[in-house]
């Protein structure tokens, strides 16, 4: 038997001890941006038929908090008690594909969702094993709290993932890496918010590994699975730091049991490495590794979209001068995104035959162009039969760079894409976040109000309290649904 601290418990001294002072300022800042990108994409879905039918069926279930106790459902006038409002806002975030990547995948929406959740709860900001709460009664947590928590779940979920031999492995094997990495972000980052105590935050990443799941059997049918995957992590995160807070004890040794472990029982032996679970904590930040997307597709598309954006405009190209074009890209990708299928809007989101008909028709892939009248547009379709995909042996992963072959009427185009827009190494500008932002907030929010939240975000380290920013996400009105 060794007295070596286990992985749940590196992690769990690394957050509890963490101040947000000690993390870097850009590391702060990175975070803004994507706690802002994150609301945007909630509050824009809000509008989804996931959202509809995941409060009217559950609506009941969770019950109606008293007016003011509970916590909101982004872009709309209701609110739930905590544990369905995470649930339904990481359904909302993840809903029209606008939401990050980069992270466990989709961090933001599991853990922004999970971590304003608890913020709502009346023992947020205080630390220890008691339901507590401030002087006045009520929830008070510091913008700064927000910035440590949501940065703590990043760095959580994505350093699962990473242990399991990354995005690839996980999805090869036919899981979908949010719905199995995911809850553990959403779990530290209302640990942080809830003022767990070491024990109590081991606890909570050992009762997370309990919760996990998700499979990319939806991709056969377009079914709305995948958003569950996020808005449960969220919720299923939230619960078990709750559990621990009140002395629910979960597994120690969660990653590396004899019996039972988690990396063993998601990851192939060859792919595992569990020092990657606390290796470089405090000096790599895996938030930073993060991206945002510009388009409301599947991430693997966006390579291959930015190529099609740059041909339209610098070369001419368009939909009526393209005969054919053909995306060599990795085996991921084919299966993934190789279906021309627009029957659902899932389904829309992960063919690269519609990402890029409607780039070269439209000029860019958003809200209008993926709802149900913009995918069935005829002029859609048949281009769509125009766009084939080839797997080429050299291209690896879920984020190969394809290489596209447009043939025209005047010839053959040949081009190599490069690193997406948006990802890490090829960052969206603040300014070009801020304006996605409002394009999805403005669809929920009065312009003055998107404003605010803008403000409040990027000002959060001076921030006291992140109560007005929450009642800054409810409107007085229910949404129209985008189908």
């Amino acid at each position: 038997m060794t007295n070596d601290p286990t992985a749940s418990e590196r992690i769990a001294g690394f957050l509890t001890a963490l101040r947000p002072a000690d993390i870097p300022t850009d590391v702060r800042h990175r975070a803004k941006i994507h706690i802002l990108d994150t609301l945007g994409a909630g509050i824009a879905g809000a509008s989804s038929r996931e959202v509809d039918i995941s409060r009217t069926a559950l609506g009941a279930v969770y019950g109606t908090p008293a007016p003011g106790s509970g916590a909101p459902l982004w872009g709309t006038p209701a609110e739930l008690p905590a544990l369905g409002a995470a649930f339904v806002n990481g359904i909302a975030c993840h809903a029209f594909e606008l939401d990050d990547s980069g992270g466990c995948d989709h961090s933001g929406a599991v853990v922004l969702p999970a971590a304003l959740a608890a913020a709502s709860l009346p023992m947020a900001g205080s630390r220890g094993g008691t339901v507590g709460g401030t002087a006045d009664g009520g929830p008070h947590v510091g913008g700064a709290s927000l910035l440590h928590a949501v940065i703590g779940g990043y760095e959580v979920a994505r350093r699962v993932q990473d242990a399991l031999g990354g995005y690839d492995s996980v999805n090869n094997a036919g899981w979908h890496s949010t719905g199995v990495c995911g809850t553990f972000g959403a779990a530290v980052a209302s640990g942080v918010i809830l003022g767990l105590d070491t024990e109590q935050m081991v606890s909570a990443i050992g009762l997370a590994g309990s919760f996990t799941g998700g499979t990319w059997s939806f991709i056969g049918d377009g079914a709305m699975s995948k958003r569950m995957h996020v808005g449960r992590a969220a919720e299923a995160g939230l619960n078990s730091a709750l559990l621990a807070r009140s002395g629910f004890t979960g597994p120690r040794d969660l990653f590396a049991a004899p019996w039972g472990s988690f990396l063993r029982l998601y990851g192939r032996q060859e792919d595992i490495d569990q020092s990657r679970l606390f290796e470089t904590l405090g000096e790599e930040w895996q938030i930073e590794r993060a991206s945002i997307k510009p388009y409301a597709t599947c991430r693997s598309t966006h390579a291959a979209i930015d190529v099609i954006l740059d041909l339209r405009e610098q070369r001419g190209i368009s939909a009526e001068s393209v005969r054919t074009i053909t995306v060599h890209t990795s085996a991921l990708i084919a299966d993934m995104c190789g279906k021309a299928d627009v029957g659902s809007l899932v389904s829309a989101q992960l063919s690269m035959q519609f990402a890029l008909a409607t780039a070269l028709l439209h000029g860019g892939v958003g809200l209008a162009e993926v709802a149900e009248q913009g995918r069935t547009d005829p002029r859609i379709l048949e281009l769509m039969e125009r766009i084939h995909l080839v797997v080429d042996p050299q291209q690896q992963g879920g984020s190969a760079e394809p290489r596209i072959e447009v043939q025209t009427e005047s010839g053959t185009i040949v081009v190599q894409a490069v690193r997406a827009k948006g990802a890490s190494t090829n960052r969206l500008s603040d300014d070009e976040t801020i304006s996605k932002f409002m394009g999805l907030a403005t669809t929920r929010l009065p312009e003055t109000a998107a404003l605010s939240v803008v403000e409040n975000v990027m000002e959060l380290e001076s921030s006291h309290d992140i109560g007005p920013l929450l009642r800054l996400l409810t409107v007085n009105s229910e949404p129209a649904l985008l189908r």
